[in-house]
């Protein structure tokens, strides 16, 4: 862990808080989003060269204007910036670099949005301080968080009797696990506790709510939890995110540190995942289900036919990864205030022109809960036990980036 810079406090007071401008952070997180999915292939899993990319581009914008409005602890022990630089121009510069760094052939895209957010920054030692305090931020980002190549990879070795097929794919590319985290420990630091065992009447009563639940054609799912588990399967975060960052009286470094705090731990969840997974490399329930003869539990029965209403991640089951995102997510935004007049409005990437709107975000992470059991993807006590996960992390993180005044 980095030695966490306090001794600037008594210099804080004078540095003018910047508000957010409609709003810069907001606008080249979305603009990454765009250029990620410009640059980077369908069948992507894993590129070491933008693995972090969403991270240290949010890290650097942080950084950037908590260097002008110092409002909170720096994770890479960023200096502050001269008094009366251009926390925009800051901003524009830190993203713009990373982005740069990590998409060199999305170079049009990136140097375009950044000339119009540097469209209404005056010349003058205000732009010039910025643009400096902007690239500062930006190599400190980059140098921050991943490979560590004396990290141990992922190790896959596939459960079949020898001799008989067994699916071969990786669930995770070898490498995953070598990126270092940026709020834990390690990977294995907030590790699952094991599941309930094969004949316990908890794995029982899990197995048949999913069972008729998660069922395909379930007859005791309604259409709207049906619609649900499809939706929260490809959710998209930035709409409610934005609604946050648009809010009345919000700052550029309350939203960068926002926009930070998700992505940053959005990585670690990653790691989480892969640890917990790999470790207990634990049943789904369409295997569960189909194999249910085998499970030494008198009250499950097997269903050779069954099929999950949503396609099975190729993934081991345990813990859950929308389930402790959620918990993160909800974790994290919860601390920014109230939810918007209205609710919290989601859209969706495979569903498009469907929203969902829920009242806060415990419903939300209880939506993301209650879909991945309708989906037929995951247990209930998965979710129950991947829920306290994702709440320690993102309390974690809060606490890596807290506010010092």
């Amino acid at each position: 862990m980095r030695t966490l810079i306090i001794g600037l406090l008594g210099c804080a007071a004078v540095v003018n808080p910047a508000p957010a401008q409609a709003d810069i952070v907001a606008d080249w997180a979305e603009l990454l989003t765009a250029v990620d999915d410009a640059a980077s292939p369908p069948e992507y899993m894993f590129n070491p060269d933008t693995r972090q990319s969403w991270s240290k581009a949010t890290l650097a914008m942080f950084e950037a204007a908590n260097a002008i409005d110092r409002r909170y602890r720096s994770y890479v022990d960023l200096p502050l910036a001269p008094r009366g630089a251009s926390s925009r121009a800051a901003v524009a510069t830190a993203a713009r670099d990373v982005l740069l760094a990590c998409y060199p052939g999305e170079k049009k895209t990136i140097e375009d949005a950044y000339l119009a957010s540097m469209a209404n920054v005056p010349e003058g030692q205000a732009r010039t301080d910025g643009i400096a305090t902007g690239q500062r931020a930006a190599a400190a980002a980059m140098a921050a968080g991943g490979i560590d190549p004396k990290l141990g990879q992922a190790v896959y070795r596939p459960t079949a009797i020898p001799g008989k097929w067994a699916p071969s794919s990786l669930p995770y590319d070898p490498r995953e696990l070598q990126v270092r985290p940026w709020f834990m420990t390690d990977a294995s630091q907030l590790r699952i506790a094991p599941p309930p065992t094969l004949d316990s009447e908890a794995y029982a009563k899990s197995f048949e709510e999913v069972r008729t639940r998660g069922a395909k054609e379930s007859k005791t799912r309604n259409a709207t939890d049906t619609l649900a588990a499809k939706f929260w399967a490809f959710y998209e975060l930035d709409p409610p995110m934005r609604q946050i960052a648009d809010q009345p009286g919000r700052s550029t470094v309350q939203n960068a540190r926002m926009y930070a705090l998700v992505q940053m731990a959005s990585d670690d969840i990653g790691l989480m995942m892969a640890d917990g997974k790999l470790h207990h490399a634990f049943w789904r329930p369409m295997n569960a289900i189909r194999q249910a003869d085998a499970d030494g539990n008198d009250s499950t029965a097997p269903d050779p036919l069954w099929e999950p209403l949503v396609r099975t991640p190729a993934q081991p089951e345990y813990p859950c990864g929308h389930c402790t995102a959620a918990a993160v997510f909800s974790t994290i935004l919860e601390g920014e205030g109230k939810p918007p007049p209205g609710g919290l409005h989601f859209t969706s990437e495979r569903m498009k022109g469907v929203s969902m709107t829920v009242p806060d975000w415990p419903a939300y992470a209880r939506a993301v809960d209650q879909s991945r059991i309708d989906a037929g993807v995951h247990f209930r006590f998965t979710a129950e036990a991947s829920d306290p996960m994702g709440i320690k992390l993102g309390e974690m993180a809060m606490e890596r980036l807290k506010p010092l005044r």
